[in-house]
């Protein structure tokens, strides 16, 4: 038997036996086939390679590292998007999909090559159901143009808190952002959906797999099947197992008059044993506290003069609770609630009242932005330096103060003001567990400050996980630090990738954990 004869390597030799002009010309040339042949597929109007609208994408409002896409895709209906994906599984092109105009936290940037799909131009809404309380929406429909909508049917849409003017609708629901509205059974609103596998093919969730839209004659709000639960697979995927093309989401009666009560207190232990006691009768719709610096920069109507002015006025925390009335009984509705939520109230020692005395617009506010975008050419979060680094987890409410600890213990570590922390927390579930944020402002010019907050982002956020947080939303860094901590989790969501993605052409690089 001959020995076996190793490899030599010639460390000082191109791999590739051509000059590098020669390499350069031959990626050019690649680079215009493939042009060519998404023109043909897609239409040459549909096909973006301007440098400006690449760069835009290359980065977001996160400290995560750039990354530019080869070009932008616009499909302009679900033949082309399917013939997009199956021509990219031929070429091994990956394909990053979007559909927000605004990207925060780093899962929509193309990290490692390929194309982006941009639907935010998908703004249909299919269909507004009443008898089930649904609304089919496109990728590119926004909260501003379904509230709309939903209100000419006397419903609501299930909004989070103050939601960017061009936050998709459909991304929000599959990211997983909690909702106003606490009530356990609008922790999961998707029913039904329509996904372009990374194959190409069509598949659809729940009573919506019975066939296409317009074929069906069920309602599609039956939202388990075909086989295991689909939905939760796909939630807080970040793109990575397919295209979502349209989703059938939860609506809620919209109130025909509303009651609202604000509750302050210099404890934050002493609302969350409040909001306990309030979650555990039902009573309400929307229900969440914030801090004084998070009102402040919603309600400030200049910076920073009147910003300051409210952060120095107002209590530590607030508690925002709406009664809404529906169409039956409502002044009723509301009187039964209102009384047994202000003796909760005087049970736990709490005084709550229609209005902020410190903050006179505070009331008006609520009344009208409850179920409204953002209106601001700066997003509220970032109306004290230009913007703010977010971070955030799922917890039980009465561990919140301890986080809340550890945060400030954290910026002062990093000569951060904790003063200028805004805290916000949604409860979940009528109070089994609760979304936990921290808004840290920072200045994104002063390449000191960014860096700054890049390791205080870091640190801050190991800091909760180590204390028990719970990254549902696991984006970037947060990625690493969750699959590091559980390897079954890593293996679990690889070997899903590897069934549903094999030529791994979907959101290069992330797995969805």
């Amino acid at each position: 038997m001959a020995d076996t004869v190793l490899a030599k390597v010639d460390y000082l030799k191109p791999l590739e036996d051509k000059p590098y002009s020669q390499v350069v010309t031959d990626r050019q040339n690649f680079s215009s086939q493939q042009k060519a042949c998404l023109e043909k597929l897609l239409g040459a109007e549909h096909v973006c390679t301007d440098p400006a609208a690449l760069d835009a994408l290359s980065r977001d409002k996160s400290h995560e590292e750039a990354g530019r896409p080869c070009c932008i895709l616009k499909p302009e209906n679900l033949e082309k998007l399917c013939a997009l994906v199956k021509y990219a599984n031929e070429t091994s092109l990956p394909l990053t999909p979007l559909s927000s105009g605004t990207h925060t936290y780093g899962n929509a940037l193309v990290r490692m090559g390929g194309a982006a799909i941009d639907l935010s131009g998908w703004k249909h809404i299919e269909n507004i159901d009443h008898r089930n309380r649904s609304a089919r929406v496109q990728p590119g429909v926004t909260y501003g143009q379904l509230q709309e909508a939903l209100a000419k049917e006397q419903l609501r849409a299930l909004f989070p808190l103050l939601p960017r003017r061009d936050q998709s609708v459909l991304t929000s629901n599959l990211e997983a952002q909690p909702k106003l509205i606490p009530e356990f059974n609008y922790s999961e609103p998707v029913y039904t959906m329509e996904i372009v596998m990374p194959t190409g093919d069509i598949f659809r969730t729940g009573t919506a797999a019975l066939g296409p839209p317009e074929l069906n004659k069920s309602d599609m709000v039956g939202p388990w099947g075909p086989g295991f639960d689909w939905n939760r697979l796909y939630t807080r995927s970040q793109g990575t197992l397919g295209i979502v093309t349209w989703m059938n989401i939860m609506a809620e009666p919209l109130p025909s008059r509303q009651k609202l009560f604000f509750t302050a207190s210099e404890s934050l232990q002493v609302l969350v044993d409040f909001t306990y006691r309030v979650q555990r009768k039902w009573l309400g719709y929307d229900c969440f506290i914030l801090n004084r610096t998070a009102l402040a920069l919603m309600l400030a109507q200049s910076m920073p003069g009147d910003y300051e002015r409210l952060k120095k006025r107002l209590p530590a925390y607030i508690q925002i609770f709406c009664i809404g009335g529906l169409r039956r009984f409502p002044d009723e509705r509301i009187a039964w609630q209102e009384a047994d939520f202000l003796e909760t109230a005087r049970e736990c020692g709490l005084a709550p009242q229609p209005g902020i005395s410190q903050a006179p617009r505070a009331a008006a506010f609520f009344e009208q932005n409850l179920l409204r975008c953002w209106d601001g050419e700066l997003y509220w979060k970032d109306r004290l330096k230009g913007a703010s680094s977010d971070i955030f987890f799922v917890t039980t409410m009465n561990r919140t103060s301890r986080f809340v600890e550890a945060m400030h213990q954290e910026a002062i570590k990093v000569s951060v003001p904790t003063d200028d922390m805004g805290i916000y927390v949604q409860p979940i579930e009528n109070g089994r567990a609760c979304h936990l944020e921290f808004m840290l402002p920072y200045d994104p010019v002063d390449r000191y400050d960014c860096s700054r907050m890049r390791n205080l982002h870091g640190s801050a956020s190991r800091r909760m996980y180590g204390l028990g947080a719970l990254f549902t939303r696991a984006y970037g860094a947060w990625a690493e630090m969750v699959a590091s901590g559980s390897a079954v989790q890593f293996q679990t969501a690889k070997m899903v990738k590897d069934v549903l993605d094999p030529k791994n052409i979907m959101n290069l690089g992330k797995l969805g954990l």
